[in-house]
């Protein structure tokens, strides 16, 4: 029953603090179910990220769902998924009453555009934080770099994208096995 409240209190203080969105958070669920609370390590959150950014839904709600499945089975994944979207939920109700009329004020104005300056700063972080821990060969820069083009530059979609490089990642990591393999044989 502890572990479900710890749950329950970690994804509902990460849904409140996740402006921006399932990048913007990447840096967030790092620091408190990585480093303090230890259910997952680095490589187990990359790949969490990935999974989540390929299934549809919120990128947040998805690892937190996946995170609360990995910990506790189904009542796990449940308390995760809750907690994590309440605060969305009841902020998405007070916006609705409170600010929608204010929207066009200079201040509030003002006050959005100093939040996305501050969810872009949490996204470069993110950023800094997941290449540390997927881009570890040369041939991993090509695929990031290429799948940045692509993104940038292309009207591809990012489905195709991510699909085009889980793909060129399998035999980029196929063709290692087999040159380990061949050096093991060689020995």
């Amino acid at each position: 029953m502890k572990l479900y409240l710890e749950m329950f209190i970690v994804f509902f203080k990460i849904g409140c603090l996740a402006f921006g969105g399932g990048y913007a958070v990447i840096g967030l669920l790092q620091k408190e179910i990585v480093e303090l609370k230890q259910w997952v390590d680095n490589d187990e959150l990359t790949d969490i990220m990935a999974i989540s950014q390929t299934l549809p839904g919120i990128i947040f709600v998805n690892s937190a769902t996946m995170i609360g499945y990995r910990k506790k089975g189904i009542l796990g994944a449940t308390v995760a998924t809750v907690s994590s979207v309440m605060p969305t939920f009841f902020l998405i109700l007070i916006l609705t009453f409170v600010i929608w009329g204010v929207t066009d004020n200079p201040i509030v104005h003002k006050a959005f555009t100093g939040i996305l300056l501050g969810v872009t700063a949490l996204i470069l972080n993110s950023v800094k934080k997941t290449w540390k821990t997927a881009v570890k060969h040369y041939p991993d820069i090509i695929l990031a770099v290429t799948a940045t083009v692509l993104l940038l530059f292309t009207g591809l979609n990012v489905v195709l994208i991510l699909l085009l490089m889980a793909g060129l990642g399998f035999a980029k990591n196929l063709y290692a096995l087999k040159k380990e393999a061949e050096k093991l044989e060689a020995r």
